[in-house]
């Protein structure tokens, strides 16, 4: 009886869409999908998508430092070759190259992107058009929870367009990485929790096994998918235990039991993971200094580009913070009445789990950082589940504030024109970012940086830059580099150095700048090398005028 009204508590508000907005969401989804595929290659393939590169072709780090030294000069193509399929290397060298270097990452999307290379190729459109069209799918299984959680026709269509035409969910369904990935099974798992919770379900014995066995079928995808899944998962036992009430023993004994065999199916990476935490710890320092202020101010911003992001980062100017803070305040005053009309409209087993989807991931990184001072509750590539339940909130909203039963006529139209304002928003938001080069999700201020040291280098006469730089800046680089520019570099390693010491040169040995090149770069030098170079009687100048490049014009004195 209580199921009954709850139903028609939640249709009374959320009746057939109108035509007009029929055309309007299979515009917005047309649109959201061509988004999704234009210009794939444009943007810079930065370090996380070089990695996927180099996890996928089954190399590890260490072997690219231990065969690139000072003694041989080198291409672009002989750096990409190690992010490339070929026979020396199998599955089994990918995982091992994720296990020993990068054992935060789960392999299940770099099996899948390895696959894809091998049908597909390694190129950069090629390596992100897996990502692509993960998040094409992403579509029917966003429909199966809005309708699971709503049982209604007009949120999960709603639904649909937000996902499609939200500025997040296009620019990380456009780089190699699993984030498109991540939030299906973040999906696809609450959906079919619920499922499996219905009290319909029980009344079926095959049913109710099936249900659950795709819950722990979903969960433990999720779980291979990301290590930040855990929270997704612990939002679900956190909802089953409200829900049930400690009453309902049957759906405790299946959920508990569902999420056994998914944790025993994870088990191996676990493992691998807890042993090499303090590697894992090493490699995401980059995430543990920020102020409370920037942190705070970096929240709005992480909410506001669910709907409208035009690529100003923390280097904008005041110009654009001006034009960017209105809107990411109405942004989230918009996501602020959602969840809380969503809680006033309707029931508990709604949107408590919206709620624990946002809360648990939130909390979890939020604390540390508040405490600590870090910023990684602000990084959007961790924040996944908080992205799917403001969302299906908002979808709520909107669909519920245009329905005829809900709102007055006057009303109904101030809420149509703020639908209609959020799709232009999320249209020009991938209008604007399909026609760049750089975003801030690919390392902002430092990828302008790089574009502009490989256009300099790529202008040069026969060019040929000297580095010991990093490998990790090296890799990206290589890819904006032509092909007549060479390379003489001894790089140092990133992930690599934590297991394998013997990759750290204590005493490399200076290279001997070889004569017949145009014009000789020094790029991302460590004082040992700049020395060097000058020891061999040359000068050393910036390029262009600006040291923040880190690229140096080397030239005899």
């Amino acid at each position: 009886m209580e199921s009954t009204k709850n139903r028609d508590r939640l249709n009374s508000h959320n009746p057939p869409l109108e035509k007009w907005l029929r055309f309007l969401i299979i515009a917005v989804l047309a649109i959201g999908i061509l988004f999704r595929f234009v210009n794939l290659d444009r943007k810079f393939y930065w370090i996380d998508e070089t990695y996927t590169s180099l996890r996928v072709s089954g190399y590890t780090e260490a072997e690219i430092i231990k065969k690139t030294s000072y003694q041989k000069i080198t291409s672009p193509s002989d750096l990409q070759k190690y992010q490339q399929i070929n026979s020396e290397k199998t599955l089994s060298d990918t995982l091992n190259s994720l296990a020993t270097e990068d054992p935060q990452h789960p392999p299940l999307y770099y099996v899948l992107a390895r696959f894809w290379a091998q049908l597909f190729g390694t190129s950069v459109a090629a390596m992100r058009s897996l990502a692509a069209v993960i998040s094409l799918l992403v579509f029917p299984a966003v429909y199966w929870l809005a309708w699971e959680l709503f049982e209604s026709a007009a949120v999960p269509w709603m639904a649909i367009a937000i996902f499609a035409i939200s500025p997040y969910h296009i620019l990380f369904a456009q780089e190699a990485r699993q984030y498109s990935l991540w939030t299906l099974t973040t999906i696809l798992s609450s959906a079919a929790l619920l499922r499996a919770m219905r009290p319909e379900s029980t009344q079926n014995n095959l049913a109710l096994i099936l249900s659950w066995a795709l819950y722990a079928g979903t969960a433990t995808l999720g779980l291979y998918t990301h290590l930040l899944f855990v929270w997704v998962a612990a939002a679900h036992a956190i909802y089953v235990a409200v829900i049930a009430n400690w009453r309902d023993v049957k759906t405790f004994i299946a959920y508990y039991a569902a999420g056994m065999f998914a944790l025993i199916g994870f088990m191996p990476s676990l493992i691998n993971t807890v042993e090499n935490f303090n590697q894992i710890k090493s490699t995401t320092a980059w995430a543990e200094q920020t102020s409370l202020l920037r942190l705070v101010s970096r929240w709005v911003g992480a909410v506001s580009i669910a709907f409208f992001d035009i690529g100003i980062d923390g280097s904008a100017s005041a110009t654009e913070l001006a034009l960017v803070i209105p809107v990411g305040i109405m942004i989230l005053a918009l996501v602020g009445i959602a969840l809380y009309f969503l809680c006033r409209q309707t029931p508990k087993r709604v949107w408590l789990l919206i709620l624990l989807l946002i809360a648990t991931t939130a909390l979890f990184l939020a604390v540390p950082d508040i405490l600590k001072g870090g910023r990684r509750s602000a990084n959007p590539r961790y924040l996944v589940p908080c992205y799917v339940g403001i969302k299906l909130a908002v979808a709520y909203l909107l669909s519920a504030k245009i329905s005829n039963n809900f709102e007055k006529l006057k009303q109904q139209k101030l809420w149509k024109i703020l639908i209609v304002t959020l799709f232009c928003a999320g249209i020009i938001s991938g209008g604007v970012s399909s026609q760049a080069d750089s975003w801030w999700n690919k390392g902002s201020g430092w990828l302008r940086a790089e574009l502009e040291v490989a256009a300099t280098v790529n202008q040069a006469r026969n060019p040929l830059i000297v580095s010991d730089a990093n490998i990790a800046y090296i890799m990206p680089l290589s890819y904006r580099l032509q092909p007549q520019v060479k390379l003489l570099i001894e790089p140092r390693c990133y992930t690599s150095c934590y297991k394998n010491r013997e990759l750290v040169r204590k005493k490399p040995q200076p290279p001997k700048i070889p004569g017949g090149f145009g014009e000789l770069f020094l790029y991302r030098p460590s004082s040992t090398l700049r020395s060097a170079i000058e020891q061999q009687n040359y000068q050393i100048d910036p390029a262009v005028g600006n040291v923040e490049l880190n690229l140096w014009k080397i030239t005899k004195k």
